[in-house]
């Protein structure tokens, strides 16, 4: 399996290694470029504030290219380090302002840049971590192409398609990331076949997606069964203009409504779906836990079938609860989900302690990932009672809990 976990990631402040070089822009280099073909692997090029036109290219070495966020942990460098796409007249589009080769591995680091004007801001054919960037005004943000990525602790906003796109091949942890106002998808998933014959781990966790104008989270389903398992965990999604997770059939990019025959186990676990149209549109093997539908105005829950199965979760204020669903509904709860204004449950929410820590989905024992090690009952939705009787456990990333 190409899996990715939690431990996998690495926090933005890392170290530099030691013995490797640190390659300066423009002090030592004139230009990122210069800098990156003058690297070797374990080196780090870090450059200073400044707006920097390049089309950059990472081939055939483990590098991190980092803004001085990297090393003085200053939030402002991220703005003041900008990588600009387009042409010099300033035309948008172009071509990726970073490209990852193919052979680069995930000690390859991007740290702290403003990626704008971009026809992608970043797109991997290689393996990458891109950790506490912000990326606007770019077509797609971010691009995998058969390729892998940790993403964390980055804002994707108002991209003039979707925040990432993921096609072929691809797999990733895309984990503590606010994905907001983008065009069209927050994320979009294509699961295109392939034949390697190994399966593919997507883990979504820990992000807010809001007020996208096409899904949250988008699963573009194609012919015939592939070799993928697709997690999606604790996020907050809120005002997306059609559904929070939606699949569709035979590639088609834009959402109809009309569900999917995806047969892909694809786990929706603790999240938190507030005031959008459509909560899922849904596929064959989708597995509903523990997750908080409110303020729905058309579908909470359409077109889920075949293999899919539902445990306990909260429904409330939608205007049809389930359409085309061969579902359980006998543990649904329907109350007002008593949430604050950082959508974490308040004193008496019926989402305290009611959710549970594991169920059985086609003969698979599933476990829902805990926020906090106390021993109880995990809540319903995204974000748990954070009391003092009640720690929650810290939070990786600098940004993924934003509002």
């Amino acid at each position: 399996m190409v899996s990715l976990t939690r431990a996998a990631g690495l926090a933005a402040m890392l170290p530099l290694a030691v013995g490797a070089a640190v390659l300066r822009v423009p002090q030592d280099h004139a230009t990122l470029q210069t800098a990156i073909d003058a690297a070797v692997t374990g080196d780090t090029v870090l450059v200073s504030p400044g707006t920097y036109r390049e089309s950059l290219h990472i081939e055939g070495k483990d590098i991190t290219l980092a803004s001085e966020f990297f090393t003085t942990g200053d939030l402002g460098m991220i703005e003041r380090t900008v990588l600009l796409g387009g042409s010099t007249d300033g035309k948008k589009g172009s071509g990726p302002i970073l490209s990852i080769a193919k052979g680069v591995t995930f000690a390859t680091k991007v740290v702290g840049f403003t990626f704008r004007q971009g026809d992608h801001g970043v797109l991997t054919r290689g393996q990458v971590q891109v950790l506490n960037n912000h990326f606007r005004e770019n077509r797609d943000a971010l691009s995998c192409e058969s390729g892998g990525a940790i993403v964390r602790g980055n804002r994707f906003e108002q991209n003039r398609d979707d925040g990432i796109d993921m096609d072929g091949a691809s797999y990733a942890v895309v984990e503590d990331n606010v994905i907001r106002d983008n065009r069209d998808d927050g994320l979009e998933l294509r699961l295109h076949p392939y034949s390697t014959g190994e399966v593919l781990e997507i883990v979504i966790r820990g992000n807010t997606f809001i007020g996208n104008g096409g899904d949250g989270v988008q699963l573009i389903d194609y012919p015939g069964r592939t070799g993928r398992t697709i997690r999606i965990e604790r996020n907050l999604f809120r005002q997306n203009a059609m559904s929070a997770i939606g699949a569709t059939a035979d590639g088609r990019t834009r959402q109809d409504f009309q569900g999917s025959p995806l047969i892909e186990p694809v786990l929706i676990l603790n999240n938190t779906v507030i005031d959008s149209p459509y909560g899922v549109v849904g596929g064959e093997a989708m597995l509903l836990l523990n997750n908080v539908f409110a303020r729905i105005s058309k579908v909470a829950l359409l077109h889920l079938g075949g293999d899919s199965v539902a445990g306990v979760n909260l429904i409330w204020q939608a205007g049809t609860e389930c359409e085309d669903c061969d579902l359980d509904q006998s543990q649904f709860v329907r109350s007002d989900p008593r949430l604050d204004a950082d959508d974490r449950p308040l004193p008496g929410s019926p989402c305290l302690e009611a959710g549970a820590a594991t169920i059985d989905f086609n003969g698979t024992t599933v476990s829902v990932s805990p926020e906090r090690s106390s021993g109880k009952a995990p809540e319903l939705g995204c974000k748990e009672d954070v009391s003092p009787s009640t720690p929650s456990k810290a939070e990786p990333g600098t940004s993924g809990r934003d509002r």
